[in-house]
């Protein structure tokens, strides 16, 4: 899909053709609220997003408007992949990894993605999403780098 696509369809949240806070602390809501998150643990991520947030402010908004259009988004697609987005995957691998055994198990997989593990040809479950592996689809898809059967429904109507 397009930078523009993916802009539309993800992370303006609004739909006002910007993005700015509200559109990515509703992202954050949306996956506090899906793994049921306490504190400290909803409080960590919605500061991964604000991170993230203020590096997007700081990288994309090139007219000083304190928003991101479309077009700034799309100019700079090569380089998001930044240090605050990368935390955001850390902290919501984190979150999502109730039994801290650094990998999301499939109970832990449906609490996120509200759908269970995609089946190998064989017919035997996915063992498990590591760390590494969640970092990069997940930075994969942020950047609009590539589609994702659950990252897709997952953030797209925040």
């Amino acid at each position: 899909r397009s930078a523009e696509a993916f802009f539309t369809e993800v992370l303006d949240q609004t739909g006002d053709g910007f993005v700015e806070w509200p559109d990515l602390a509703a992202m954050a809501r949306e996956l506090a609220t899906r793994l049921d998150l306490e504190e400290p643990a909803e409080t960590r991520l919605y500061s991964a997003f604000a991170d993230w947030w203020r590096e997007l402010q700081a990288e994309l908004d090139t007219d000083g408007d304190g928003r991101v259009s479309r077009d700034e988004y799309a100019r700079a697609v090569p380089s998001l992949a930044g240090p605050a987005l990368i935390r955001v995957a850390e902290v919501l691998f984190d979150v999502t990894d109730t039994d801290g055994n650094g990998v999301i198990d499939e109970a832990e997989y449906r609490a996120l993605f509200r759908t269970g593990f995609h089946r190998t040809p064989e017919g035997t479950a996915h063992e498990g999403y590591t760390r590494g592996a969640f970092v990069r689809d997940f930075l994969a898809f942020m950047t609009g780098r590539r589609r994702s059967t659950p990252y897709d429904p997952l953030l797209a109507d925040a």
